[in-house]
């Protein structure tokens, strides 16, 4: 992220509590604060009054909750932006007051999805598209699902009928796509017909 943002022109500070990374990381050019980002003053030392947004990707889900309440009544200005690990985790820094979370592994996992159908014969524009559809399906449901999570009973009830509702909404797409194949996307059936 935070090479991203800087070969994008914008300014980063890193807050980091692993001695080696931090050796690493200014080696490479950054500017980095050794500490815990829990602590109020180490923040303020790291600019966090002048900043306009923080972006968490700790492994240690508790930390980045107390970092998120201290955030919240130091620095209320401050957009945050946390990467979760899991369902139960996203939920947590949604209950925090966290507007933007990231599910750690749901992009990698959706690329690797694509690739594989690629692989196993599906157009690219098919696989592209099932992917989309799978994501705004799938973060809709997490959403909806939200105020259900503490009732486990409801919740996998549901959770069911949504990934059965999901498959179908994505059988019916592939039906579509092969009765109005689109090969716009595929160069490899292009070279074939040179």
């Amino acid at each position: 992220m935070g090479r991203l943002l800087r070969a994008n022109g914008v300014g980063i500070t890193v807050l980091e509590f692993d001695s080696d990374k931090v050796e690493v990381l200014r080696s490479l050019g950054l500017k980095v604060f050794y500490g815990n980002a829990a602590r109020h003053d180490l923040l303020h030392a790291a600019g966090a009054e002048n900043a306009k947004v923080l972006i968490l990707a700790l492994s240690d889900h508790k930390q980045m909750l107390e970092i998120i309440q201290m955030t919240k009544k130091h620095y209320p200005h401050l957009k945050i932006f946390a990467r979760a690990g899991s369902r139960t985790q996203t939920y947590n820094l949604l209950d925090a007051g966290v507007h933007h979370v990231y599910r750690e592994t749901l992009d990698t996992s959706l690329r690797a999805g694509s690739d594989a159908l690629r692989e196993l014969g599906f157009r690219s524009y098919h696989a592209h598209r099932a992917t989309r559809t799978f994501r705004f399906h799938d973060e809709e449901s997490f959403n909806e699902l939200h105020h259900l999570r503490h009732d486990r009973k409801t919740y996998i009830s549901e959770a069911r009928q949504r990934i059965k509702d999901l498959e179908q909404i994505l059988l019916s797409e592939l039906k579509e796509a092969e009765e109005h194949p689109d090969a716009g996307w595929d160069t490899t059936s292009m070279s074939d017909a040179y």
